[in-house]
């Protein structure tokens, strides 16, 4: 590992400084799971720091499930518990989980009506909506923190007990049929109420999808942001491109105007 530069007059203390350093490194995969950490002596002289300091971090790391120390054999990155579920599918994640032998349990944290934000507007049609917000744990760890809107038209008689299992499930209930829309992705720093809520420190990136979920006519049924725990793997099938059918047969045009240079071709039969 190299040198580290510590900044010694932020007034953090060094040793939590040092422990968000590897922090970081363990959580990027720079130290990938299996891995030991370097020694005690070697992470004192990259630091430049006392083994006291060493010893604090490496311990609290142990206490957050990171690593495990091993007498005589130092300290091992431990394999981080990942959760899987697919990028292309709309809502069901109760259903992806149940299939990878894990429970999804969802408190809802608020319902309030209340008036959109502009994005939400412009999908539901509507500003007068619900702002739902929901924590979804996987073995009372949480996974997924969700903020929703949807619209009061749609559903006036909606309530927290109502939605304890699926939003979508209630949908279907209320005789409304979600199937799907436009869906974004991308990484982003947990602000401290999304850090709050996932058990994570400010700052620590987690994946937002902001999500639209539409009806067969095209309808807004619900606009979300929801922030998932930096655990969560998306995955992708992709395919390669099948070639462009409408692009020209450069051997055919060649043919074809060779046979009009021979239909137009003056004294030609």
């Amino acid at each position: 590992m190299p040198e580290q530069a510590l900044d010694r007059a932020s007034g953090v203390p060094l040793y939590a400084q040092v422990r968000e350093v590897l922090r970081s490194q363990i959580l990027g995969q720079n130290i990938a799971p299996g891995e030991h950490l370097p020694g005690e002596l070697e992470l004192q002289e990259s630091f430049g720091v006392a083994r006291s300091v060493i010893r604090q971090a490496l311990a609290e790391l142990a206490d957050a499930g990171l690593i495990r120390r091993e007498r005589g054999r130092g300290s091992v990155v431990v394999p981080t518990r990942v959760h899987r579920r697919r990028a292309e599918q709309a809502g069901g994640l109760s259903r992806q989980l149940a299939a990878a032998g894990e429970q999804l349990r969802t408190v809802v944290i608020d319902l309030t009506a209340a008036t959109a934000p502009e994005a939400a507007v412009a999908a539901l049609e509507t500003s007068d909506a619900w702002r739902i917000e929901r924590l979804r744990f996987v073995d009372d760890e949480p996974l997924v923190f969700m903020r929703s809107w949807v619209s009061r038209e749609l559903f006036p008689e909606l309530t927290a007990d109502a939605i304890q299992g699926s939003l979508l499930g209630y949908m279907r209930s209320a005789g409304v049929v979600p199937v799907g829309g436009p869906r974004q992705m991308r990484a982003v720093p947990a602000d401290p109420t999304v850090a709050g809520y996932l058990g994570i420190d400010v700052g620590t990136p987690v994946l937002l999808l902001h999500a639209v979920t539409n009806d067969a006519h095209g309808r807004g049924l619900e606009w979300s942001t929801v922030w998932h725990e930096p655990s969560t793997v998306f995955d992708v099938d992709a395919r390669v491109a099948a070639e462009d059918s409408t692009a020209p047969d450069l051997g055919r045009v060649r043919e074809l105007v060779a046979e009009l240079t021979t239909l137009f071709t003056p004294g030609q039969p």
